[in-house]
């Protein structure tokens, strides 16, 4: 209760209700956060995160500054990502229904070694101090799909089956 009464505090700092930090793999926070939001409720009966869980799955699904769903094939006629940092796609497949590591804090992307983007930044126009996003091979700090991210994003989404 008390990590996720801190998150919410420091959701509501940001438009998008979203209270982790922008660190390397911050969807993996987000999808564990999702977790711990959805067994503290059904655990204890108290709903009063359930705003904080709606919110954080919302940004995985488009509700963020990009307006892009950070899970690869999802939704199938929406914006999700197309060219991850992996080297299946490299040869021309697709990493369906994997969650990309994420957007990262704006200090962090700079500072990475062998990081560029190979294309122009479709997402220019929406990148802030807050953080940045890429859909684009080259940056292996927002864009690679990570297993354990979507292992616990799986877990959550079929615990909405029994609501």
């Amino acid at each position: 209760k008390e990590g996720l009464g801190l998150t919410s505090k420091k959701a509501l700092k940001n438009p998008f209700k979203v209270g982790i930090p922008f660190i390397w793999c911050s969807n993996n926070l987000v999808a564990a956060l999702l977790t711990q939001a959805r067994l503290y409720g059904k655990i204890t009966g108290d709903d009063s995160f359930r705003e904080l869980e709606a919110a954080h799955r919302d940004w995985l699904f488009g509700c963020n500054p990009w307006g892009t769903s950070m899970i690869v094939g999802l939704p199938a006629d929406g914006d999700y990502p197309v060219n991850t940092h992996s080297s299946y796609v490299v040869k021309g497949g697709q990493v369906y229904g994997g969650l990309v590591d994420g957007p990262v804090y704006p200090s962090i992307f700079n500072s990475l070694k062998y990081l560029y983007l190979s294309k122009e930044d479709e997402y220019a126009l929406f990148q802030t101090g807050m953080a940045v996003y890429h859909d684009d091979f080259a940056d292996y700090s927002t864009n690679e799909c990570t297993m354990d991210g979507t292992a616990c994003l799986i877990y959550y989404l079929s615990s909405l089956q029994s609501r």
